[in-house]
């Protein structure tokens, strides 16, 4: 190797040690900034560390969640990092606090973990609390607390460590825009989903192998009617026409959909494998999705939608 080359290829080397070096202090400095969010031993009143943090990146989340992190991938997942704390009287909390990619997927995978059922708690840009697991969303951060009993004890400590945790995450964010898709009257409280993916999208109205699904985000809200209203965006009205074309294929020869009459001449209507009635109308480049075991409301529910632009 001549002096030119050697000079050439040390140089290269030295580049890469350099890059390699300070991939490694920003990996450091994230997951710096991710345990700063652990509240301290007087973080939250009462509630002490019990043990040491334990941290997962990227695809070592199958490691900590068995069967369960495929839809945490879909949303966008970083990070989380894990804590455990107790009380003078033996009382344990655990704590997750999830990094996911933006806001949205935050707000996506809280929409996804509350059942609905709980009691809404005034933490971050919200939170729910049901027995003894509280789940809260703040900026690009979905927050986790499992207590071990029901005590008014364990609830208390729920809340203590939950709002010490608030208080150190700066980030602020609203829900997605395409939430505001949902006509309020009637929206069951905690019924709103938001989707980025068919994980998602078959826990909600199991599709399974239909085509045309491949959506860049989408929503869902339950009404008191019995009704269901799906948004899906494609992005554009091409994308969406390109899919609709493909999920109507799928339906139309599908054993599981049979053919139904809506009296609306703009919308597609078909009855699936529980007599319910699904009524698909084309807006821009949304595809809106109503779903009722009666016609009328599935189809009320769709000339419902808030839609910009729409047609």
């Amino acid at each position: 190797m001549t002096g030119s080359r050697r000079r050439t290829a040390m140089l290269l080397a030295l580049t890469g040690l350099i890059a390699a070096g300070a991939w490694t202090a920003r990996a450091r400095a994230d997951q710096d900034e991710l345990r700063t969010l652990l509240p301290a031993e007087d973080g939250a009143k009462g509630w002490v560390k019990d043990g040491g943090p334990q941290e997962y990146v990227g695809e070592d989340l199958f490691i900590y969640i068995d069967g369960g992190a495929e839809i945490y991938r879909e949303y966008g997942f970083r990070r989380v990092v894990l804590q455990d704390y107790k009380n003078a009287a033996g009382r344990s909390v655990s704590l997750e606090i999830f990094e996911m990619e933006t806001p949205a997927a935050a707000f996506g995978i809280f929409t996804f973990k509350r059942s609905g059922k709980g009691k809404s708690v005034p933490l971050g840009s919200g939170g729910e609390l049901e027995d003894y697991y509280l789940n809260f969303w703040k900026g690009r951060f979905l927050v986790t607390l499992t207590g071990f009993d029901d005590t008014s004890e364990t609830v208390e400590g729920l809340l203590a460590v939950a709002a010490a945790v608030d208080a150190k995450i700066a980030d602020r964010a609203d829900p997605p825009d395409l939430v505001a898709s949902l006509p309020e009257r009637g929206l069951v409280p905690g019924s709103v989903k938001y989707l980025k993916g068919l994980l998602g999208l078959n826990n909600v109205c199991p599709f399974n192998t239909a085509r045309g699904l491949a959506f860049t985000e989408a929503v869902k809200g339950d009404y008191e009617d019995d009704a269901t209203l799906l948004v899906l965006d494609y992005g554009s009205a091409e994308a969406r026409s390109s899919a609709w074309s493909g999920l109507r294929g799928f339906l139309e020869s599908s054993d599981g959909f049979k053919p139904a009459a809506t009296g609306e001449g703009t919308a597609l209507s078909f009855r699936d494998a529980k007599n319910r009635t699904l009524v698909f109308v084309q807006a821009g480049p949304r595809l809106l999705i109503g779903i009722s075991p009666e016609p009328s409301a599935a189809l009320a529910i769709v000339g419902q939608a808030r839609i910009k632009g729409r047609r």
